[in-house]
This record gives structure tokens, C-alpha cells and sequence, in this order.
């Protein structure tokens, strides 16, 4: 199975892939530079050679014309520098066929050499065959006019030759990296620039209020960790976003029962005594269903008045009394507080260290947890259960994390989003308001905490509340 490169490999392959060919066609053009340059030197040793070519020939024509011996003389000199400069090639660059050549040429310039002596030797003697030596000789010495002029022009051929070869591997090199710099361009647009701006836009939604997340892609990269990392972020901010609106729903609720509990609370107060009066009054009569709606009216003007009393709670602003205290405290003395209400088979488990100290007001920490802790009583219907209060294991930064948790029925899927609204309960009636946890959220909001819930229908539920460090708390945490 090959194995699939993620974009951090693939930008890093686009880019090493143009390197490595243009180091290679850097070398490769180098090392064409350096032939020509070789060449251009053997073309010069060429032009020299035909030079010395073309002056022992016109020494010899002096000798021929005018019988000069200093010309025969300087002739000689000039075919052995030749000679001897043709003995040494190694600082040259020549292929086989030209050392074939210059070769070749070398043995026609000894053979020169050797003419010319026999031809002056006829000459001093006055023989009868000087004419067809003199002839020899100049056949030869055309000969080797032709050969050095074809050795040069073959040299010059193998330059233009070399750079043209430079030339279109050049421009194929060029090519083939513009062809690869495409690539690249064409990866990082669609595999990084593409999906970028896809986020960009989702964003702009959320902006808007659309949460919807994005579509992750399949490739293992980069972009599918950005995309599983945004899509996580959108689901935060979507709780966060309804927390908000939760906290709106208590402000205008608190609002609205801040206006009516009054005056709801007079009424009540009448009809109850009004009851009470006339319980009085048929004490001593013989109607029973009389006594026992005058029971039922009590009775629900008293839970009437108890929702009036939960909604004074919920709506009272009142100063907070703040100060650091240890957690442990806390907890304890709502646990005890609560105790006399724990029915046989469930018991109680607090851990929580005596070191961890918070800025709270402890009464009205103490109403959230005994709200939290009746409502885990009331939640276990299956005994043996257990409540457990304890220290989270991961917090968030800066703050600790009191979890409350019970074996109890739990809640449902669809029910635990609004558990936090005002008035929402799943409790029998006569046995809830429906403004705890609302009244709880509100406190916890006020300490600068959060409180959330998880459960598992069936298995139990556990409420999670993030408080605060105390500054102190986190500068000797920092050092």
C-alpha cells in the first residue's frame, strides 16, 4: 500500500523536486561550460598548429624561390616545434576521432620533415629528380594545410554542437520546472487555498448565527485536522451561544417574575386565609368533601406560594457576600444539611481536598449544591444508589471543576438542553417548580463559573461546575 503524503510533505516534495532539477541542470550546464571552455582551448591549439602549418610552408618557397639555406633552416625549426608541440595533448579535450586525426596530422608533418630533407639534399647535390621531390613535398605540404583546417572546423563544429545541446537542455530544464512550479500551484490551491476560504466563508455564517459545520475531507492532512479542529470550535461556540440565550431567558424571566411575584403573592395570601377561616367556621359541620377541598385549596395555595417564593429567588439581585473559602467546607455543610432528607440505601461520598480555597459566597453556593443534591435524591428510584461529590480531573485553565454525580434514572437526550430553562421539570406535580437548577445557573453565572450537565438514561447524572481561581491561587500556581 503506498503510503498517502499529507500537504506538509507534499509542499515539501514540490519544492525539493524543482531543486533537485535545477541543481542537477546547474552541474550539468556547469560541467557544458567547462567542455566549451576545454574546447575553445583546443580550437586555439588547432589555429596554432595550422599557423606553424602556414610558416614552414612559406620558409619553404622562400628556400624554393630565392635557395636561401636560412629559410631551409628556419623551415626545420618551425616542423620540430610542431613536432614536438603535438607530442603533449593531455590539457586538451579531444574526442577519439580527433586524436585520430591529430594523430594522423602528426605523422604528415614527420613525413613533411623527412621531405624536406631528402628535397634539400638533391638540391645541394644537383640530382635530376629534384623536380618530382619538390613536387612530393608540396603535395604533402597541401595535405597538411587540409588536415589542420578540417581538424579546426570539426572542432568548431563540436562547440556550436555542445552549445547548442546547452541550449535546449536549458530549455527543457526551464520547462519541466515551470511544468512542476504549476504542479505546485495547482496542489496548494486546491488542497489548501480552496478549503481555507471555505472556512473563511463558514465562518462569515457563524458570524451570521448558522452553525452548521463543515464537511470534512477525507485526505489525511493539515486541512482535515483545521477542518475536525473548526468543526469542534463551531460546536462550542453553539453551546456557548445557547448558554447565552439561557442567560437572556433568566434575565427576562427574572424581570417578568420580579413584576408579577408581588402581586401574585397577595392574592394567594387571601385565599389561604380566607380557607383557614372558613376551616374554622365548618369545623365542627358534617360535610367531609367541603373539609377536603378547603384541604386541597391550602394545600395548593401553599404550593403556589412556594413557586412565588421560587421566583422572589430567582429574581433577587441581591450583593453577593463574597470571599475565599475552602471548597470542602462548603460541601460538607450542605451535605449535612441535607442528611435528615437521605433515604436508607443511598449514601453520600464527598472527596474533595481541604486545600482547594475559592472566592465564593458560601450560603449561596450551599443553595446550589442542596438543590443539586435533592434533585440526585429524587433522581434515584433504584436502590442501593449513591451520590458523589469530587474534584474533576481535567479543569479548564485557571479554574476547578465540583462534579456531582448519582446513579439515579437520568435525563433524556432531548430534555437535557432545556434543563437549565425556567419552569422546565419532569417531576411529578406537587413535586418541583422547575426553578432550581435555573436559580443554580444563575448563581454559578455569578461567580464567573459555569455549570453543565451530562447523563446517560438509565445510568445517572453528573452536574459539572467550573469555578474560578483566586488570583493569589493562580499567581502561586504560575511560579
Amino acid at each position: 500500500m503506498v503510503p498517502r503524503l499529507n500537504i506538509r510533505q507534499k509542499i515539501i516534495l514540490g519544492f525539493l523536486m524543482p531543486s533537485i532539477c535545477l541543481g542537477v541542470l546547474t552541474v550539468v550546464s556547469y560541467s557544458n561550460l567547462l567542455l566549451i571552455e576545454k574546447k575553445t582551448y583546443s580550437v586555439e591549439f588547432i589555429d596554432d598548429m595550422e599557423n606553424f602549418i602556414l610558416e614552414f610552408r612559406r620558409q619553404e618557397k622562400n628556400f624554393l624561390l630565392y635557395g636561401e639555406k636560412s629559410s631551409y633552416d628556419l623551415a626545420i625549426r618551425e616542423v620540430d616545434v610542431a613536432l614536438e608541440t603535438l607530442k603533449d595533448l593531455d590539457g586538451y579535450s579531444f574526442d577519439a576521432r580527433m586524436e585520430r586525426m591529430i594523430g594522423d596530422l602528426r605523422d604528415r608533418i614527420a613525413d613533411y620533415r623527412n621531405r624536406m630533407l631528402t628535397m634539400y639534399g638533391v638540391a645541394s647535390s644537383g640530382g635530376k629528380t629534384l623536380e618530382a621531390e619538390i613536387d612530393k613535398l608540396r603535395d604533402i605540404g597541401k595535405d597538411l594545410v587540409d588536415l589542420a583546417q578540417q581538424i579546426s572546423a570539426l572542432e568548431r563544429n563540436n562547440i556550436l554542437n555542445i552549445n547548442k545541446h546547452l541550449r535546449s537542455q536549458l530549455v527543457f530544464s526551464i520547462m519541466g520546472v515551470s511544468i512542476l512550479f504549476l504542479i505546485i500551484f495547482y496542489i496548494v490551491s486546491t488542497r489548501v487555498l480552496k478549503p481555507l476560504k471555505i472556512i473563511e466563508l463558514t465562518t462569515m455564517q457563524i458570524a451570521r448565527g448558522n452553525f452548521q459545520p463543515l464537511e470534512v475531507r477525507k485526505a489525511n492532512d493539515e486541512i482535515r485536522q483545521v477542518q475536525e479542529a473548526f468543526n469542534r470550535m463551531v460546536q462550542e461556540l453553539e453551546k456557548r451561544q445557547d448558554q447565552l440565550v439561557q442567560a437572556q431567558k433568566l434575565s427576562s424571566i427574572g424581570t417578568l417574575s420580579a413584576g408579577i411575584a408581588h402581586q401574585v403573592n397577595n392574592p394567594l395570601n387571601n385565599i389561604s386565609t380566607s380557607a383557614q377561616i372558613l376551616r374554622d367556621v365548618l369545623k365542627d359541620g358534617t360535610d367531609p368533601f367541603g373539609m377536603k377541598m378547603l384541604d386541597n385549596i391550602e394545600n395548593e395555595t401553599a404550593r403556589a406560594r412556594d413557586i412565588v417564593r421560587g421566583l422572589l429567588e430567582f429574581a433577587r439581585h441581591t450583593e453577593l457576600s463574597v470571599r475565599i473559602v475552602p471548597l470542602r467546607d462548603v460541601v460538607n455543610k450542605a451535605v449535612q444539611l441535607v442528611s435528615s432528607q437521605v433515604p436508607p440505601g443511598v449514601t453520600v461520598n464527598v472527596d474533595v481536598q481541604g486545600d482547594i480555597e475559592l472566592e465564593l459566597d458560601p450560603q449561596r453556593m450551599g443553595e446550589v449544591l442542596l438543590n443539586l443534591i435533592l434533585n440526585a435524591i429524587q433522581a434515584i428510584e433504584t436502590l442501593p444508589g449513591e451520590i458523589s461529590l469530587y474534584m474533576g480531573k481535567e479543569p479548564p485553565e485557571r479554574m476547578v471543576t465540583l462534579v456531582v454525580e448519582d446513579t439515579g434514572k437520568g435525563i433524556a437526550e432531548n430534555d437535557l438542553p432545556h434543563i437549565f430553562d425556567p419552569f422546565f421539570t419532569r417531576k411529578e406535580v406537587g413535586k418541583g417548580t422547575g426553578l432550581g437548577l435555573s436559580v443554580a445557573y444563575g448563581i454559578i453565572e455569578e461567580f464567573k463559573g459555569r455549570i453543565r450537565a451530562e447523563s446517560e438514561v438509565g445510568v445517572g447524572t453528573r452536574f459539572l461546575i467550573d469555578l474560578p481561581l483566586p488570583e493569589r491561587a493562580e499567581a502561586g500556581s504560575g511560579e
